[in-house]
């Protein structure tokens, strides 16, 4: 791809993840690093259009509500304290004709979320499937 689609990936560096770790903390009540895979995002006109289509309600949006139920008491903050101080959103989808699928892991106290964006997905968490995943982590 070209130009067109490495502009809309800089704007997900440059625009979307300093909105989206301002969000998290604000909402979660205290500070942790959270980082959109940039390198997760290949330069693919349809997983683009996905992402813009729906970063907010199914991607790096919905973490930060997710987080912001999970962190609404103590007990939630604490939780999530024990077991990781940082977040990585990644996409998993390579091309249309490789979408990957969603998944929560955590890893060397990091939390990944991944999600598939390649076109309309039943490879995006809604809001409730994402807090009861994260939740069973904890």
């Amino acid at each position: 791809m070209g130009l067109a689609e490495r502009r809309r990936i800089a704007t997900i560096k440059e625009s979307h993840t300093p909105r989206f770790q301002s969000e998290l903390n604000s909402s979660i009540g205290f500070s942790m690093p959270f980082e959109i895979d940039i390198a997760s995002f290949p330069e693919d006109k349809t997983i683009l259009d996905c992402y813009d289509s729906y970063y907010e309600s199914y991607g790096p949006g919905l973490v930060a509500q997710a987080m912001k139920s999970i962190c609404s008491d103590d007990l939630g903050r604490e939780a999530v304290k024990a077991k990781f101080n940082k977040i990585i959103f990644q996409n998993v989808a390579t091309n249309p004709d490789n979408p990957g699928d969603k998944s929560v892991e955590l890893k060397d106290n990091t939390l990944f979320v991944r999600e598939s964006f390649y076109g309309y997905s039943d490879k995006l968490f809604g809001e409730d499937e994402l807090r009861t995943t994260i939740e069973s982590l904890l």
